[in-house]
């Protein structure tokens, strides 16, 4: 109860000091029971946060069903999530307002493009994790030229600028990023500016067992 009531107090002083307009978000961080996390949801509502950050655990997706029947705040939920089944169900049902899914997590490019057409159809906005500095070349482009949904990039400390990469690597100005029209990802590597770490000469003796369809195409493992 103490912890709450200083989470719904700093939310109060952010909004004050920032001038409100939704210009601030909350993380819960998923460390609030559901009838703490909506004491506070309900308690910041009107001060009309930009969203509110998983607010309950992320083990049970269920539980969102009645969190959005509980609270208006615009909710974002993703970042512990991977592939487009961790999140379809939120999505498709419109329990929530914003993924917070990020691309290393879904696997690739090609899974994140997926979740971004789930995201557009049911008007479901993106705010990927912070990741690494390629992983978030490759948001930029993914977000940039495959989702007209609403995007925000989350950048944890500043944008990384590795002496590996080519300066322009991530095209950052007055807080936007852009698409770079450089070939693919636009990032070019230096192996000659990276730190060697260790090879990998052979592969592995502990070979996973692989299922796979009678036209060779893999169904599990």
């Amino acid at each position: 109860m103490k912890t709450l009531k200083k989470t719904i107090d700093y939310c109060k002083k952010i909004d004050a000091i920032v001038g409100g307009n939704g210009k601030w978000a909350v993380d819960l961080h998923t460390r609030f029971d559901p009838p703490e996390a909506i004491k506070i949801c309900t308690a910041i509502q009107d001060l009309e946060p930009y969203f509110v950050e998983d607010v309950i655990r992320s083990e049970n997706v269920d539980t969102y069903k009645m969190v959005r029947q509980q609270t208006t705040v615009p909710i974002a939920v993703g970042e512990q999530f991977g592939d487009k089944w961790d999140v379809n169900m939120l999505i498709e049902e419109q329990l929530i307002n914003y993924t917070r899914v990020t691309l290393p997590n879904t696997g690739g490019i090609s899974e994140f493009k997926k979740i971004a057409a789930l995201c557009e159809t049911h008007y479901v906005g993106m705010i990927p994790h912070f990741t690494g500095p390629l992983s978030e070349a490759a948001l930029v482009h993914v977000l940039g030229s495959s989702s007209p949904s609403r995007c925000i990039m989350e950048i944890g400390g500043g944008i990384e600028y590795p002496p590996y990469y080519n300066e322009d690597y991530i095209i950052y100005k007055k807080g936007k990023l852009y698409l770079n029209p450089s070939p693919g990802l636009g990032v070019k590597f230096d192996p000659k500016k990276a730190t060697f770490l260790m090879e990998i000469t052979s592969n592995t003796r502990f070979k996973q067992p692989i299922l796979k369809a009678p036209d060779g195409s893999i169904h599990n493992w």
